[in-house]
Protein backbone atom coordinates (compact mmCIF):
# COMPACT_ATOMS: atom_id res chain seq x y z
CA UNK A 1 0.00 0.00 0.00
CA UNK A 2 2.63 2.40 0.66
CA UNK A 3 4.22 1.53 -2.89
CA UNK A 4 1.32 2.71 -4.27
CA UNK A 5 0.84 5.33 -2.69
CA UNK A 6 4.61 6.69 -3.25
CA UNK A 7 3.96 6.26 -6.65
CA UNK A 8 0.43 8.30 -6.92
CA UNK A 9 2.37 11.04 -4.99
CA UNK A 10 5.53 11.47 -7.71
CA UNK A 11 2.39 11.42 -10.30
CA UNK A 12 0.53 13.83 -8.92
CA UNK A 13 3.50 16.29 -7.89
CA UNK A 14 4.92 16.08 -11.31
CA UNK A 15 1.98 17.07 -12.66
CA UNK A 16 1.27 19.90 -10.11
CA UNK A 17 4.95 21.16 -10.82
CA UNK A 18 3.99 21.21 -14.63
CA UNK A 19 0.77 23.14 -13.48
CA UNK A 20 2.83 25.78 -11.56
CA UNK A 21 5.58 26.06 -13.75
CA UNK A 22 4.57 27.48 -16.85
CA UNK A 23 3.67 30.79 -17.03
CA UNK A 24 0.70 31.26 -19.14
CA UNK A 25 -2.43 29.48 -20.09
CA UNK A 26 -2.43 26.96 -22.46
CA UNK A 27 -3.73 28.21 -25.68
CA UNK A 28 -6.36 25.47 -25.63
CA UNK A 29 -7.67 26.50 -22.39
CA UNK A 30 -7.63 30.62 -23.84
CA UNK A 31 -9.79 28.93 -27.28
CA UNK A 32 -12.31 27.36 -25.11
CA UNK A 33 -13.16 30.48 -22.97
CA UNK A 34 -13.31 32.46 -26.65
CA UNK A 35 -15.94 29.75 -27.90
CA UNK A 36 -17.96 30.11 -24.61
CA UNK A 37 -18.04 33.88 -24.96
CA UNK A 38 -18.92 33.77 -28.85
CA UNK A 39 -21.82 30.96 -28.00
CA UNK A 40 -22.94 32.77 -25.19
CA UNK A 41 -23.14 36.24 -27.24
CA UNK A 42 -24.59 34.53 -30.06
CA UNK A 43 -27.19 33.21 -27.53
CA UNK A 44 -28.41 36.25 -26.35
CA UNK A 45 -29.47 37.31 -29.75
CA UNK A 46 -31.67 34.45 -30.30
CA UNK A 47 -33.24 34.90 -27.13
CA UNK A 48 -34.45 38.05 -28.23
CA UNK A 49 -38.32 37.82 -29.51
CA UNK A 50 -39.36 38.12 -32.90
CA UNK A 51 -40.23 42.23 -31.82
CA UNK A 52 -36.17 42.30 -31.85
CA UNK A 53 -35.92 42.17 -35.21
CA UNK A 54 -38.42 44.63 -36.21
CA UNK A 55 -37.70 47.17 -33.45
CA UNK A 56 -34.30 47.26 -31.61
CA UNK A 57 -35.77 48.86 -28.56
CA UNK A 58 -38.47 45.96 -27.39
CA UNK A 59 -34.89 44.11 -26.38
CA UNK A 60 -35.23 42.24 -23.11
CA UNK A 61 -31.78 41.39 -21.03
CA UNK A 62 -31.68 40.73 -17.31
CA UNK A 63 -28.44 42.69 -17.40
CA UNK A 64 -29.13 46.21 -18.13
CA UNK A 65 -25.86 47.23 -19.96
CA UNK A 66 -26.87 44.21 -22.53
CA UNK A 67 -30.23 45.58 -23.04
CA UNK A 68 -28.73 48.84 -23.54
CA UNK A 69 -26.26 47.38 -26.19
CA UNK A 70 -28.91 45.55 -27.62
CA UNK A 71 -31.35 48.84 -28.17
CA UNK A 72 -28.98 50.49 -29.70
CA UNK A 73 -29.09 47.89 -32.62
CA UNK A 74 -27.70 45.17 -34.00
CA UNK A 75 -24.37 46.26 -35.72
CA UNK A 76 -23.47 47.73 -32.37
CA UNK A 77 -24.17 44.72 -30.42
CA UNK A 78 -22.09 42.62 -32.78
CA UNK A 79 -19.13 45.03 -32.60
CA UNK A 80 -19.56 45.57 -28.66
CA UNK A 81 -19.78 41.82 -28.92
CA UNK A 82 -16.33 41.56 -30.91
CA UNK A 83 -14.77 44.24 -28.61
CA UNK A 84 -15.59 42.05 -25.26
CA UNK A 85 -14.15 39.10 -27.20
CA UNK A 86 -11.18 40.68 -28.19
CA UNK A 87 -10.27 42.03 -24.27
CA UNK A 88 -11.43 38.44 -22.84
CA UNK A 89 -8.82 37.13 -25.49
CA UNK A 90 -5.62 39.63 -24.50
CA UNK A 91 -6.30 39.33 -20.30
CA UNK A 92 -6.29 35.91 -20.85
CA UNK A 93 -3.39 35.69 -23.34
CA UNK A 94 -1.10 38.42 -21.42
CA UNK A 95 -1.63 37.25 -17.05
CA UNK A 96 0.57 35.44 -15.44
CA UNK A 97 -1.14 31.86 -15.06
CA UNK A 98 -2.54 32.51 -11.88
CA UNK A 99 -4.50 35.43 -12.69
CA UNK A 100 -5.39 34.29 -15.64
CA UNK A 101 -6.75 30.84 -14.08
CA UNK A 102 -9.10 33.25 -11.62
CA UNK A 103 -10.24 34.83 -14.85
CA UNK A 104 -10.60 32.15 -17.06
CA UNK A 105 -13.00 30.44 -14.69
CA UNK A 106 -15.31 33.65 -13.93
CA UNK A 107 -15.62 34.18 -17.53
CA UNK A 108 -16.30 30.33 -18.22
CA UNK A 109 -18.70 29.64 -15.28
CA UNK A 110 -20.83 33.12 -16.17
CA UNK A 111 -20.92 32.56 -19.86
CA UNK A 112 -21.77 28.32 -19.73
CA UNK A 113 -23.93 28.46 -17.21
CA UNK A 114 -26.42 31.42 -19.49
CA UNK A 115 -25.89 28.92 -22.12
CA UNK A 116 -27.29 26.39 -20.13
CA UNK A 117 -30.14 28.07 -18.62
CA UNK A 118 -31.15 29.33 -22.22
CA UNK A 119 -31.23 25.66 -23.47
CA UNK A 120 -32.97 24.35 -20.59
CA UNK A 121 -35.47 27.27 -20.85
CA UNK A 122 -35.78 26.88 -24.90
CA UNK A 123 -35.66 23.29 -25.72
CA UNK A 124 -37.24 21.77 -22.31
CA UNK A 125 -39.73 24.58 -21.18
CA UNK A 126 -38.00 24.86 -17.59
CA UNK A 127 -38.23 28.46 -15.84
CA UNK A 128 -34.87 29.02 -13.34
CA UNK A 129 -36.46 27.95 -10.18
CA UNK A 130 -33.99 27.63 -7.63
CA UNK A 131 -32.96 23.79 -7.89
CA UNK A 132 -32.85 24.42 -11.36
CA UNK A 133 -30.03 27.51 -10.63
CA UNK A 134 -28.58 25.11 -8.22
CA UNK A 135 -28.84 21.94 -10.76
CA UNK A 136 -27.38 24.56 -13.43
CA UNK A 137 -24.45 26.12 -11.32
CA UNK A 138 -23.35 22.24 -10.14
CA UNK A 139 -23.24 21.25 -13.60
CA UNK A 140 -21.54 24.09 -14.77
CA UNK A 141 -18.94 23.81 -12.13
CA UNK A 142 -18.57 20.38 -12.57
CA UNK A 143 -17.85 20.88 -16.71
CA UNK A 144 -14.94 23.52 -16.38
CA UNK A 145 -13.33 21.59 -13.40
CA UNK A 146 -12.96 18.70 -15.92
CA UNK A 147 -11.95 20.68 -19.05
CA UNK A 148 -9.60 22.63 -16.65
CA UNK A 149 -8.16 19.49 -15.16
CA UNK A 150 -7.69 17.53 -18.67
CA UNK A 151 -6.46 20.52 -20.00
CA UNK A 152 -3.54 21.31 -17.47
CA UNK A 153 -2.73 18.27 -16.51
CA UNK A 154 -2.19 16.69 -20.47
CA UNK A 155 1.23 15.14 -20.69
CA UNK A 156 1.62 16.70 -24.77
CA UNK A 157 -0.62 20.17 -24.73
CA UNK A 158 0.20 20.26 -28.05
CA UNK A 159 -2.29 18.69 -30.64
CA UNK A 160 -0.59 16.80 -33.65
CA UNK A 161 -1.62 14.76 -36.45
CA UNK A 162 -5.72 14.47 -37.30
CA UNK A 163 -6.76 16.40 -34.13
CA UNK A 164 -4.94 19.56 -35.14
CA UNK A 165 -6.93 19.44 -37.99
CA UNK A 166 -10.16 18.65 -36.63
CA UNK A 167 -10.22 21.25 -33.94
CA UNK A 168 -9.88 24.47 -35.87
CA UNK A 169 -12.33 22.94 -38.37
CA UNK A 170 -15.18 22.04 -35.86
CA UNK A 171 -14.93 25.55 -34.43
CA UNK A 172 -15.36 27.38 -37.79
CA UNK A 173 -18.14 24.62 -38.60
CA UNK A 174 -19.88 25.77 -34.92
CA UNK A 175 -19.47 29.33 -35.63
CA UNK A 176 -21.07 29.37 -38.89
CA UNK A 177 -23.66 27.36 -37.14
CA UNK A 178 -24.39 29.82 -34.67
CA UNK A 179 -24.49 32.37 -37.50
CA UNK A 180 -27.54 30.56 -39.49
CA UNK A 181 -29.24 29.72 -35.95
CA UNK A 182 -29.29 33.79 -35.80
CA UNK A 183 -29.84 34.46 -39.33
CA UNK A 184 -33.17 31.97 -39.57
CA UNK A 185 -34.09 34.00 -36.00
CA UNK A 186 -34.48 37.32 -37.97
CA UNK A 187 -35.65 36.16 -41.08
CA UNK A 188 -37.95 33.08 -40.45
CA UNK A 189 -41.20 33.17 -38.93
CA UNK A 190 -41.34 36.02 -35.80
CA UNK A 191 -41.48 34.55 -32.99
CA UNK A 192 -43.88 33.95 -30.49
CA UNK A 193 -45.85 35.56 -27.39
CA UNK A 194 -43.51 37.38 -25.18
CA UNK A 195 -44.55 37.97 -21.54
CA UNK A 196 -44.00 41.66 -20.18
CA UNK A 197 -43.69 42.56 -17.07
CA UNK A 198 -44.29 45.83 -16.22
CA UNK A 199 -43.65 47.42 -13.01
CA UNK A 200 -47.62 47.72 -12.12
CA UNK A 201 -49.92 45.78 -12.58
CA UNK A 202 -54.10 45.96 -11.97
CA UNK A 203 -53.54 42.06 -10.75
CA UNK A 204 -55.72 39.02 -11.96
CA UNK A 205 -58.65 40.37 -14.10
CA UNK A 206 -60.92 38.96 -15.97
CA UNK A 207 -64.23 40.26 -17.92
CA UNK A 208 -62.66 43.65 -17.56
CA UNK A 209 -63.86 46.61 -19.72
CA UNK A 210 -61.34 48.38 -22.21
CA UNK A 211 -61.46 51.67 -24.50
CA UNK A 212 -58.40 53.33 -26.43
CA UNK A 213 -58.57 56.34 -25.61
CA UNK A 214 -57.07 58.11 -29.01
CA UNK A 215 -56.38 61.48 -27.89
CA UNK A 216 -53.93 60.45 -25.20
CA UNK A 217 -52.91 57.30 -26.67
CA UNK A 218 -54.14 55.27 -23.55
CA UNK A 219 -56.06 52.04 -23.08
CA UNK A 220 -58.18 52.41 -20.68
CA UNK A 221 -59.52 49.50 -18.12
CA UNK A 222 -62.34 49.48 -15.62
CA UNK A 223 -63.49 47.20 -13.41
CA UNK A 224 -64.00 43.28 -14.18
CA UNK A 225 -63.53 40.04 -11.91
CA UNK A 226 -60.26 39.20 -9.63
CA UNK A 227 -59.50 36.77 -7.00
CA UNK A 228 -61.48 33.74 -5.71
CA UNK A 229 -62.80 34.67 -1.95
CA UNK A 230 -65.27 32.74 -0.30
CA UNK A 231 -66.73 30.68 -3.10
CA UNK A 232 -67.33 33.21 -5.05
CA UNK A 233 -65.03 36.60 -7.53
CA UNK A 234 -64.09 39.78 -6.44
CA UNK A 235 -65.79 42.38 -8.69
CA UNK A 236 -63.83 45.19 -9.24
CA UNK A 237 -64.19 48.71 -9.82
CA UNK A 238 -60.91 50.57 -10.33
CA UNK A 239 -59.51 52.02 -13.18
CA UNK A 240 -55.91 51.66 -14.65
CA UNK A 241 -54.69 53.11 -18.11
CA UNK A 242 -51.40 51.41 -20.33
CA UNK A 243 -48.99 53.72 -21.65
CA UNK A 244 -47.02 51.54 -23.73
CA UNK A 245 -44.61 50.82 -21.29
CA UNK A 246 -46.51 50.51 -17.42
CA UNK A 247 -50.03 50.95 -15.99
CA UNK A 248 -50.88 53.33 -14.31
CA UNK A 249 -53.72 53.35 -11.75
CA UNK A 250 -56.14 56.25 -11.85
CA UNK A 251 -57.77 57.32 -8.68
CA UNK A 252 -60.94 59.46 -9.68
CA UNK A 253 -63.29 61.58 -7.03
CA UNK A 254 -66.14 59.59 -8.89
CA UNK A 255 -66.00 55.86 -8.96
CA UNK A 256 -69.02 53.71 -10.53
CA UNK A 257 -69.77 50.06 -8.65
CA UNK A 258 -67.92 47.47 -8.92
CA UNK A 259 -69.06 44.60 -12.30
CA UNK A 260 -68.29 42.76 -15.12
CA UNK A 261 -68.66 42.01 -18.53
CA UNK A 262 -69.48 46.07 -19.11
CA UNK A 263 -69.24 48.05 -22.36
CA UNK A 264 -66.67 50.48 -23.10
CA UNK A 265 -65.92 52.51 -26.35
CA UNK A 266 -63.94 55.51 -27.14
CA UNK A 267 -66.61 58.56 -28.28
CA UNK A 268 -64.09 60.08 -30.94
CA UNK A 269 -66.45 62.67 -31.82
CA UNK A 270 -66.56 63.89 -27.72
CA UNK A 271 -63.64 62.58 -26.51
CA UNK A 272 -64.30 60.89 -23.88
CA UNK A 273 -64.34 56.59 -23.24
CA UNK A 274 -68.36 55.63 -22.31
CA UNK A 275 -69.78 52.99 -20.02
CA UNK A 276 -72.90 51.12 -19.97
CA UNK A 277 -74.61 48.34 -18.32
CA UNK A 278 -72.30 45.09 -17.07
CA UNK A 279 -73.40 43.07 -13.77
CA UNK A 280 -72.96 43.69 -10.48
CA UNK A 281 -71.12 41.61 -7.68
CA UNK A 282 -73.92 39.15 -7.20
CA UNK A 283 -73.97 38.20 -10.46
CA UNK A 284 -77.82 38.12 -10.83
CA UNK A 285 -78.33 41.70 -11.69
CA UNK A 286 -77.09 44.28 -14.32
CA UNK A 287 -76.87 47.50 -14.66
CA UNK A 288 -78.38 49.59 -17.21
CA UNK A 289 -76.43 52.92 -16.15
CA UNK A 290 -74.28 55.36 -18.81
CA UNK A 291 -70.82 56.81 -17.51
CA UNK A 292 -67.96 58.51 -19.27
CA UNK A 293 -64.38 58.63 -18.39
CA UNK A 294 -62.90 62.51 -19.51
CA UNK A 295 -59.19 60.68 -18.61
CA UNK A 296 -59.86 62.46 -14.71
CA UNK A 297 -63.16 61.13 -13.31
CA UNK A 298 -65.94 59.21 -13.84
CA UNK A 299 -69.26 61.28 -14.47
CA UNK A 300 -72.84 59.27 -14.34
CA UNK A 301 -75.06 60.58 -17.22
CA UNK A 302 -78.77 60.62 -16.14
CA UNK A 303 -81.24 60.31 -19.09
CA UNK A 304 -84.64 59.77 -19.20
CA UNK A 305 -84.71 56.70 -21.84
CA UNK A 306 -82.06 53.85 -21.64
CA UNK A 307 -81.38 50.89 -23.58
CA UNK A 308 -82.50 47.85 -20.93
CA UNK A 309 -79.32 46.76 -18.80
CA UNK A 310 -77.12 43.97 -19.96
CA UNK A 311 -73.78 42.56 -20.25
CA UNK A 312 -71.33 41.16 -22.79
CA UNK A 313 -73.37 43.62 -25.85
CA UNK A 314 -71.05 45.14 -28.46
CA UNK A 315 -70.28 49.14 -27.74
CA UNK A 316 -68.38 50.51 -30.35
CA UNK A 317 -68.03 54.39 -32.05
CA UNK A 318 -69.35 54.61 -35.86
CA UNK A 319 -67.65 57.31 -37.88
CA UNK A 320 -70.43 57.38 -40.08
CA UNK A 321 -73.23 58.54 -37.51
CA UNK A 322 -70.61 60.05 -35.38
CA UNK A 323 -72.13 58.19 -32.51
CA UNK A 324 -71.48 55.61 -30.26
CA UNK A 325 -73.37 52.03 -31.05
CA UNK A 326 -74.98 49.72 -28.74
CA UNK A 327 -76.05 46.04 -29.97
CA UNK A 328 -77.11 42.88 -28.22
CA UNK A 329 -76.06 41.69 -24.80
CA UNK A 330 -77.54 39.27 -22.29
CA UNK A 331 -78.67 38.67 -18.60
CA UNK A 332 -79.48 35.60 -17.15
CA UNK A 333 -82.99 35.05 -16.00
CA UNK A 334 -83.88 34.97 -12.46
CA UNK A 335 -85.55 31.92 -12.79
CA UNK A 336 -83.19 29.32 -13.69
CA UNK A 337 -79.99 31.40 -14.53
CA UNK A 338 -79.74 30.67 -18.34
CA UNK A 339 -78.80 33.60 -20.77
CA UNK A 340 -81.54 35.47 -22.03
CA UNK A 341 -80.02 37.28 -25.69
CA UNK A 342 -81.26 40.71 -26.73
CA UNK A 343 -81.44 42.05 -30.14
CA UNK A 344 -82.31 45.74 -29.92
CA UNK A 345 -79.75 48.29 -31.41
CA UNK A 346 -79.19 52.06 -29.73
CA UNK A 347 -76.97 55.18 -30.26
CA UNK A 348 -75.80 57.30 -27.92
CA UNK A 349 -74.85 61.04 -28.88
CA UNK A 350 -73.34 62.03 -25.96
CA UNK A 351 -76.50 63.47 -24.13
CA UNK A 352 -79.06 61.03 -24.58
CA UNK A 353 -79.45 57.52 -25.88
CA UNK A 354 -81.72 56.76 -29.04
CA UNK A 355 -83.59 52.98 -29.96
CA UNK A 356 -82.38 52.22 -33.73
CA UNK A 357 -84.60 48.97 -33.96
CA UNK A 358 -84.40 45.12 -33.37
CA UNK A 359 -81.74 43.22 -35.63
CA UNK A 360 -82.57 40.86 -37.86
CA UNK A 361 -80.71 37.50 -36.45
CA UNK A 362 -79.89 37.57 -32.89
CA UNK A 363 -75.87 37.72 -31.97
CA UNK A 364 -74.06 34.21 -30.11
CA UNK A 365 -71.19 36.34 -28.79
CA UNK A 366 -71.59 36.91 -25.39
CA UNK A 367 -68.53 39.80 -24.42
CA UNK A 368 -67.43 42.87 -26.37
CA UNK A 369 -66.03 41.88 -29.07
CA UNK A 370 -65.86 44.68 -31.98
CA UNK A 371 -62.72 46.29 -33.87
CA UNK A 372 -62.44 49.06 -36.41
CA UNK A 373 -61.03 47.81 -39.98
CA UNK A 374 -59.24 50.65 -41.69
CA UNK A 375 -58.82 48.76 -44.71
CA UNK A 376 -62.39 47.90 -45.16
CA UNK A 377 -63.32 51.06 -43.70
CA UNK A 378 -65.97 49.00 -41.40
CA UNK A 379 -66.98 47.90 -37.69
CA UNK A 380 -66.01 44.02 -37.85
CA UNK A 381 -67.78 42.03 -34.52
CA UNK A 382 -66.00 38.10 -34.11
CA UNK A 383 -69.49 36.53 -33.43
CA UNK A 384 -68.69 32.88 -32.61
CA UNK A 385 -68.67 31.05 -36.03
CA UNK A 386 -68.49 34.40 -38.49
CA UNK A 387 -67.28 37.06 -38.94
CA UNK A 388 -70.09 40.24 -39.31
CA UNK A 389 -70.01 43.60 -40.46
CA UNK A 390 -71.95 46.81 -39.46
CA UNK A 391 -73.45 48.19 -42.56
CA UNK A 392 -76.23 50.11 -43.05
CA UNK A 393 -77.07 50.56 -39.41
CA UNK A 394 -76.96 46.96 -38.80
CA UNK A 395 -74.80 43.46 -38.61
CA UNK A 396 -74.48 42.03 -41.88
CA UNK A 397 -72.82 38.65 -43.51
CA UNK A 398 -69.07 38.83 -44.75
CA UNK A 399 -67.08 36.94 -47.56
CA UNK A 400 -64.95 36.16 -44.82
CA UNK A 401 -64.70 32.26 -44.91
CA UNK A 402 -64.71 30.78 -41.36
CA UNK A 403 -61.92 27.87 -41.18
CA UNK A 404 -60.97 28.12 -37.78
CA UNK A 405 -63.14 26.14 -34.57
CA UNK A 406 -65.97 28.54 -33.65
CA UNK A 407 -65.47 29.91 -29.89
CA UNK A 408 -66.64 32.51 -27.31
CA UNK A 409 -65.22 34.12 -24.52
CA UNK A 410 -62.72 35.95 -27.19
CA UNK A 411 -61.83 39.76 -27.59
CA UNK A 412 -60.41 40.03 -30.89
CA UNK A 413 -58.34 43.43 -32.10
CA UNK A 414 -56.67 44.39 -35.20
CA UNK A 415 -53.42 46.03 -36.52
CA UNK A 416 -55.11 49.61 -37.79
CA UNK A 417 -52.56 49.45 -40.68
CA UNK A 418 -52.68 46.71 -41.81
CA UNK A 419 -56.00 45.87 -41.27
CA UNK A 420 -55.02 42.11 -39.55
CA UNK A 421 -57.43 40.61 -37.30
CA UNK A 422 -56.14 38.26 -34.51
CA UNK A 423 -58.02 36.11 -32.31
CA UNK A 424 -56.64 34.02 -29.18
CA UNK A 425 -58.01 31.17 -27.00
CA UNK A 426 -61.61 31.16 -25.75
CA UNK A 427 -63.89 28.47 -25.18
CA UNK A 428 -66.12 26.09 -27.41
CA UNK A 429 -68.28 23.53 -26.00
CA UNK A 430 -66.95 23.70 -22.41
CA UNK A 431 -63.38 23.24 -24.13
CA UNK A 432 -61.12 26.39 -23.17
CA UNK A 433 -57.91 26.99 -26.28
CA UNK A 434 -54.81 28.37 -27.18
CA UNK A 435 -54.28 28.36 -30.47
CA UNK A 436 -53.64 32.17 -32.00
CA UNK A 437 -55.24 32.80 -35.73
CA UNK A 438 -54.76 35.79 -37.68
CA UNK A 439 -56.78 37.08 -40.21
CA UNK A 440 -55.72 38.54 -43.27
CA UNK A 441 -58.04 39.84 -45.91
CA UNK A 442 -60.68 37.15 -46.01
CA UNK A 443 -58.44 34.32 -45.01
CA UNK A 444 -57.85 33.00 -41.70
CA UNK A 445 -54.40 31.45 -40.92
CA UNK A 446 -53.29 29.70 -37.52
CA UNK A 447 -50.06 30.94 -36.29
CA UNK A 448 -47.98 28.20 -34.19
CA UNK A 449 -46.27 30.85 -32.12
CA UNK A 450 -44.03 29.79 -29.08
CA UNK A 451 -44.18 30.64 -26.45
CA UNK A 452 -48.04 31.54 -25.99
CA UNK A 453 -50.18 32.12 -23.46
CA UNK A 454 -51.92 29.17 -21.54
CA UNK A 455 -55.44 28.19 -22.38
CA UNK A 456 -58.52 30.80 -21.25
CA UNK A 457 -60.95 32.47 -22.28
CA UNK A 458 -62.72 36.04 -20.93
CA UNK A 459 -59.16 37.99 -21.44
CA UNK A 460 -58.45 41.50 -22.29
CA UNK A 461 -56.68 42.14 -25.59
CA UNK A 462 -56.26 45.01 -27.72
CA UNK A 463 -53.31 46.76 -29.95
CA UNK A 464 -51.12 49.18 -28.36
CA UNK A 465 -50.30 52.36 -30.31
CA UNK A 466 -47.29 53.48 -28.63
CA UNK A 467 -45.29 49.68 -29.39
CA UNK A 468 -47.32 48.65 -32.16
CA UNK A 469 -47.97 45.38 -31.18
CA UNK A 470 -51.01 43.30 -30.22
CA UNK A 471 -51.56 42.91 -25.95
CA UNK A 472 -53.27 40.31 -24.28
CA UNK A 473 -53.82 40.55 -20.46
CA UNK A 474 -55.38 38.47 -18.09
CA UNK A 475 -58.45 36.04 -18.52
CA UNK A 476 -59.88 32.84 -16.86
CA UNK A 477 -59.48 29.27 -16.64
CA UNK A 478 -60.71 28.14 -13.46
CA UNK A 479 -58.81 31.26 -11.59
CA UNK A 480 -58.36 34.45 -12.84
CA UNK A 481 -54.85 35.56 -14.43
CA UNK A 482 -52.62 38.55 -13.78
CA UNK A 483 -50.39 37.73 -17.24
CA UNK A 484 -49.48 40.16 -19.87
CA UNK A 485 -48.32 39.20 -23.23
CA UNK A 486 -46.95 40.75 -26.56
CA UNK A 487 -47.03 39.64 -29.99
CA UNK A 488 -46.08 41.48 -33.16
CA UNK A 489 -48.07 40.98 -36.33
CA UNK A 490 -46.32 39.08 -38.53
Amino acid sequence: MNKIIETLRRRVSASSLRVVSAPYLPSSLIAAALILVYTDWMVILLGQSGAYWIDASRATSSLPAIQDVLSAGILPYLLAGLAYLLLVWLLLSILTRSLALLLWMVFSLVHLAHILSWGIWKFAGMGLSLSNQVWIHASTGLILGILLVQMLLRSNPAPNGWTAKLKPILTILWSVLLIAAVLASAFGERGGWVRLQPDHSPGRRANAGIAHDLARQRIVMFGGISDWLGGKFLYENSTWEWEGSDWIEMHPETVPLPRAGHMMAYDEKRGVVVMFGGEDKSGKYVFSDTWIWDGTDWKEILVDSSPQGRRGGQLFYDPARETVILTGGFYFSYEDQTPIMIDDMWEWNGKEWKYLGYMPTSLIITNPNTVYDPVRGQTLLFNYNQVLAWENDQWLETDIAFTLPPRLGVQAAIDPLGGKLLVFGGVNNGVQLEDTWILGGNTWQELHPDPAPSVRDAYMMFHDPVRNSIILYGGISGYTFDDMWELVIP
